[in-house]
């Protein structure tokens, strides 16, 4: 399994809707009994974890004094990056237009409800390029 993030959110209630309104799928199935821990899917692709703040501080005690966010982003390989960005603009702040690196990746950037930064890249073109070897 690749890195996966755990993302502590202030509510996961409104993380949940503001997932789902962007193209994520949200599966809740495996979290224990008063968990409040939610796998985030993309494209039929398991791509991170919601966590309740208030749980998440008892799970990892460590993190009590930890205030929500960080800085950094994270990236997500899309199949048909026009689409994902018309729908996601729809719903999301977008806080970096759709630019063409100098790999020729195309990609944008949103935030979400938490202030988390999500980088959206052309899946054909990663694997395609000098950087697929790391796309799988």
């Amino acid at each position: 399994m690749a890195l996966v993030p755990c993302i502590s959110v202030k509510d996961t209630a409104v993380s949940i809707s503001f997932y789902k309104k962007v193209g994520f799928d949200v599966d809740s199935s495996t979290a224990g009994p008063g968990d409040d821990l939610h796998m985030l899917l993309f494209q039929g692709d398991f791509c991170g974890m919601i966590y309740g703040n208030t749980d998440l501080k008892k799970w990892l005690p460590v993190l009590a004094d930890t205030p929500i966010g960080f800085a950094g982003m994270f990236y997500l390989a899309v199949n048909d990056i026009e689409n994902v960005h018309e729908h996601i603009a729809q719903h999301a702040e977008i806080i970096k237009p759709m630019t063409t690196d100098n790999n020729g990746q195309r990609e944008f950037y949103f935030r979400d409800p938490d202030g988390y930064i999500i980088g959206i890249n052309d899946k054909a073109v990663l694997e395609a390029s000098e950087l697929g070897k790391y796309a799988s």
